[in-house]
């Protein structure tokens, strides 16, 4: 057992205890504070982990592996392209943080569809957004697991099926045991340590390239296209600018990011965790994404450019270094997994169970939402046996679609005071029927080379304000509790 398998054991250790601990206080709880504390960790979380919920929870394998295996792969056009996403804590918290956070005290919302039952008074709106969100996180979570067991496979030399399933045990333990206040924990501990992986990752990767000018002088001459910003024409700027929307600024809708907004103490913490956020995320985009375009002037080779990362980390550092960078990078991982569980869970095993059955116990949403969480977990465990090499494109398919569905009924419902249950049932339908047509029979939709999310986000939003405006207004007491007046 090398250095790096030794440090790595030592960190998931820790976290196992994390789990065991949080599952400890969880279980103190009266069981009719089980939902605050399980789903929103009694809703008192500080700005540091505010900003580490949000930043862990969206910079998932994307960022970790996906982002330096598509930088190996097409070089510095998607430094470029990936580092649009260094917006995402801003975009999630201010147009909507400061909002969820009164409403959700108001009405008591724990949970993600907590927040849309208050606002459109709908079941079907609860329904097909659960339905939603559980089709596109599940693949979501898989690429999670994809990614976890490639770095641990690395490290370990274990083979690919006893690193997923080592790498899925770490977070059902302080997941399902702990929920929201085992991942909040998880998730400060792991930000530190992803922090510092990333940047000694950087410095060995430049290092051991011999600078940026020599590993300049090597991409070039293997494919002048890998200094391109849009990489010789394949990636135009209007997919760019798709992309940048999606990962950027459409962010707002994505589920599992609005966690924070559920869980900040308050307002001091929320702008805390925008500032942040937004430097951790830029940092982990950035020094990764750099690595693994310099990373291919090291080892032009690899076949599967997700395991750029890895093989940096194992072969340009000191061993025992390398097992503290990689046990940031599944950190990362870990984090996304445990937030996406957590929304597929509330979804499920509280939303969906309590319009199906009004009357059903505390004490029966508690053992459902600790099964529900564990069969999510397996059902993404048991897509990724499938790896595919570059699991970017199967990430940007979930985000594009989760927010095709979500975008317009959350900035426009929770900003706009005209919108109602109709305007956010016609953009849940509008948008999945376009981005349905987009990703298959219709890839005109496409417009310009842009990722099909754009036109589905556009179409979504603009079927809202029409059936909003078409349609009576939203009572009084909704308005009241959302604004704390009267329609205007």
């Amino acid at each position: 057992m090398n250095a790096a398998t030794i440090s790595f054991l030592v960190y998931t250790g820790i976290l196992a205890a994390i789990g065991v601990w949080s599952f400890r206080i969880v279980e103190k709880v009266p069981i009719n504070k089980y939902e605050q504390e399980f789903y929103a960790a009694g809703r008192g979380l500080g700005g540091v982990v505010v900003a580490l919920v949000i930043a862990g929870g969206l910079a998932s394998a994307g960022t970790f592996i996906a982002g330096p295996g598509m930088t190996y792969a097409y070089g510095y056009s998607w430094v470029m392209i990936n580092n649009f996403q260094i917006f995402m804590n801003l975009l999630l918290l201010a147009p909507i943080g400061i909002l969820v956070g009164i409403v959700a005290r108001r009405v008591n919302a724990v949970t993600y569809l907590d927040l849309f039952k208050a606002r459109y008074q709908s079941k079907t709106v609860i329904i097909l957004l659960a339905v939603l969100v559980t089709f596109f996180l599940i693949p979501y979570m898989a690429t999670q697991f994809v990614g976890a067991a490639r770095v641990i496979s690395q490290m370990t030399g274990m083979g690919y099926l006893v690193s997923l399933a080592f790498g899925a045990l770490v977070v059902l333990v302080y997941c399902v045991l702990g929920g929201m206040r085992g991942t909040s924990l998880a998730t400060l501990l792991q930000g530190v340590v992803i922090t510092v992986g990333c940047i000694m990752l950087f410095i060995g990767t430049v290092h051991s390239a011999g600078g940026f000018q020599r590993s300049t002088e090597v991409l070039a001459a293997q494919d002048a296209s890998f200094l391109s910003p849009t990489k010789s024409g394949e990636f135009p700027p209007a997919f760019a600018f798709s992309v940048a929307c999606m990962t950027g600024f459409f962010i707002v809708g994505m589920p599992h990011a609005m966690l924070g907004a559920l869980t900040y103490k308050n307002t001091k913490a929320l702008k805390r965790g925008i500032w942040m956020g937004g430097i951790l995320v830029f940092l982990w985009t950035l020094l990764l994404c750099l690595s693994g375009v310099v990373g291919r002037s090291i080892i032009p080779n690899l076949a599967v450019p997700d395991e750029i990362a890895p093989w940096l980390a194992m072969n340009v550092m000191p061993k025992a270094l390398a097992g503290i960078v990689l046990a940031g990078i599944v950190a990362g991982i870990q984090t996304t997994v445990a937030a996406m569980a957590i929304i597929i869970t509330s979804s499920i095993a509280k939303n969906v169970l309590q319009e199906l059955r009004p009357d059903v116990s505390p004490t029966t949403i508690k053992a459902a939402s600790r099964w529900t969480m564990a069969a999510c977990l397996a059902l993404a465990m048991g897509l990724a046996v499938f790896q595919p090499k570059l699991i970017q494109w199967i990430i940007f398919f979930s985000i594009g679609g989760l927010e095709a569905a979500t975008f317009g009924p959350i900035l426009l419902g929770f900003n706009w005071k005209r919108g109602n249950r109709y305007g956010a049932l016609a953009a849940i339908a509008c948008g999945m029927v376009v981005y349905a047509l987009a990703n298959t029979v219709c890839p005109w939709l496409k417009l310009w080379g842009t990722h099909p999310s754009l036109v589905a986000v556009i179409a979504a939003v603009i079927a809202f304000i029409g059936a909003s405006l078409v349609s009576r207004p939203p009572s009084e007491n909704v308005v009241q509790t959302f604004w704390g007046q009267k329609i205007s």
